[in-house]
């Protein structure tokens, strides 16, 4: 009786102390580890916005920095304050921590003020963030790796002293008679129980710790590539406008040096562009338009421009459509040619000069398509006069498919350098590009091929892809089309041309007032509407 109420003793004092450590893993290292991957993202969101500075001054641009630091410190206040509460194994780290915090808003304070001061030169700005901001950052971040490793650590004695509670009432139990095993049964079920809770905590910790390290790593990979992908382009503008600013008297010189910043203009802004679109299609805030249009305009369109990729990559460009003739459908036509003119530029893009490319266009399924794939209509509608309505099944609702609806088959292909089987599996993946000798050097920002897929699937179809390598590859997509009805089509055009602009408009005595924040943007705005003869305010 004596050994059985000493064992109880024993048993009790023990797991109150392994209660003890789980209470105090759950109250310290835990939400600290966690409060300290949280800071160490935020601070290295910092560093980025500081050398975005650096590099770009414009009122926006400090603006948009101004927003993110202000709202990465409404963000990152609340991890600091975990960790200057609860931080016991390395206090003194973590109210430096805090402390230096306070100095990096002030001397971020002062980084914004001197980027809105005209009278502080690019070297100045370059300086405060090689001297002062990201010396803070990197003080915070090695700071906040030690509350880590210490919280580490901290973790690892408590879990020890839990261990070790756990190997005193084994030898306990061990020394007691028969008649204890009962009791000494029902303690080692509950010390499973307490080791189960300790090793959930323990894999938590784990997954938290990795999450927050994926998330900085691909926050700072993103980073870093966009910022290299855009600042080439940035650079190249910067270059050339100090080159033709040094021979402004050699008009030659001035206008290659234009011709250029032009074209680095343009890659620029097809970077932000694909950035954008990938936005919006993550949030979900992509809406695609639904307006009647030619498609025999749009295909001349994307041809006379492809021509052109193609002409000066010296490559062979054919574009074989059929059943396009008079057909008019309803849609977003310009996220249609988006689509197809990304193909093609992709194609034009992994060609080698000599190559080939070509753009097919079939009618696959006329005036009926799965109903799963497209709206019922009610009755086929057929435009012009052109297209035989004996082509067009009429298929009710409910019935076989929908009527109404053309499915349409394009076909991108070229004999190019193709792609590895890896890499056609991720090729719809953002930020994917195969990276080979024969790429180095190509541009992009691995964007292309997941916002197409995105657009594709929004409208409803489908895009499918085959490649070999040094053989060339195949794109094949799959759009359903609305037909759109007579009087429309007639509406849009009333002679057998797509209608043209007027090659010149006058608007003389007219007087036009622009509101415009942005004084290049306004001085470009004027130019021209000052073509039209009008007059601007």
């Amino acid at each position: 009786m004596v050994l059985l109420v000493v064992f109880y003793a024993v048993m009790m004092v023990n797991m109150k102390a392994i209660s003890d450590r789980i209470d105090e893993i759950n109250t310290h290292p835990y939400p600290v580890t966690v409060a300290a991957g949280e800071a160490e993202t935020y601070l290295v969101q910092l560093r980025t916005l500081a050398e975005r500075l650096a590099y770009v001054r414009t009122p926006e641009a400090v603006d948009a920095v101004e927003a993110e630091y202000e709202s990465i410190d409404r963000e990152i206040t609340e991890p600091l304050a975990v960790i200057a509460d609860q931080c016991r194994s390395s206090p003194e780290a973590a109210a430096a921590l805090v402390e230096r915090y306070d100095t990096l808003k002030a001397e971020q304070r002062h980084l914004i003020a001197q980027c809105r001061d005209p009278l502080s030169a690019d070297a100045d700005v370059q300086r405060t963030v090689d001297e002062q901001v990201d010396p803070l950052i990197d003080g915070m971040l090695e700071l906040n790796a030690e509350v880590i490793d210490h919280s580490r650590q901290s973790f690892s004695s408590l879990f020890d002293l839990a261990v070790k509670a756990c190997t005193e009432t084994a030898v306990y139990a061990s020394v007691l008679m028969a008649g204890v095993l009962a009791v000494l049964a029902i303690f080692l079920v509950t010390v499973r129980r307490r080791n189960a809770e300790r090793d959930r905590l323990q894999k938590n910790l784990e997954a938290a710790l990795e999450t927050a390290r994926y998330a900085s790593k691909a926050k700072s990979q993103f980073l870093a590539s966009m910022s290299h992908d855009i600042r080439t382009p940035c650079s190249a503008i910067v270059g050339l406008t100090e080159i033709a600013e040094r021979h402004v008297d050699d008009v030659e010189r001035v206008s290659e040096c234009l011709s250029k910043i032009s074209l680095s203009s343009h890659h620029l802004i097809s970077l932000i562009n694909d950035v954008l679109d990938m936005s919006k299609i993550e949030s979900g805030q992509l809406l695609l338009s639904d307006e009647p249009f030619s498609l025999e305009e749009l295909i001349s369109i994307i041809e006379v421009i492809a021509q052109q990729q193609a002409h000066t990559k010296q490559l062979s460009f054919v574009v074989e459509a059929a059943n396009v003739a008079g057909v008019y459908v309803r849609g977003d036509a310009l996220r249609v040619q988006q689509v197809l003119l990304n193909l093609i530029g992709n194609a034009v893009k992994y060609t080698e000069p000599g190559g080939k490319v070509r753009l097919r266009v079939d009618l696959e399924r006329p005036g009926c398509v799965s109903a799963d794939r497209a709206r019922c209509r009610e009755s086929i509608m057929v435009l012009r006069d052109e297209l035989p309505t004996s082509g067009f099944p009429n298929v009710p609702c409910g019935g076989q498919g929908s009527c109404g609806i053309v499915l349409y088959r394009f076909e991108i292909e070229d004999n190019g350098i193709g792609m590895t089987a890896d890499f056609v599996g991720r090729i719809f993946d953002p930020f994917e590009r195969e990276r080979t000798d024969e790429t180095r050097g190509i541009e992009g920002t691995g964007l292309g091929m997941s916002i197409t897929k995105s657009i594709i699937d929004q409208m409803g179809g489908t895009i499918e892809v085959s490649s070999e390598r040094h053989r060339g590859t195949k794109f094949t997509v799959e759009l359903p089309l609305r037909l759109e009805t007579a009087d429309v089509a007639t509406a849009l055009s009333s002679k057998d041309e797509p209608p043209v602009l007027p090659k010149r408009v006058d608007f003389s005595g007219a007087r036009v007032l622009l509101a415009e924040d942005n004084d290049i943007n306004a001085e470009i705005a004027c130019d021209i509407i000052g073509r039209t003869r009008a007059e601007v305010t």
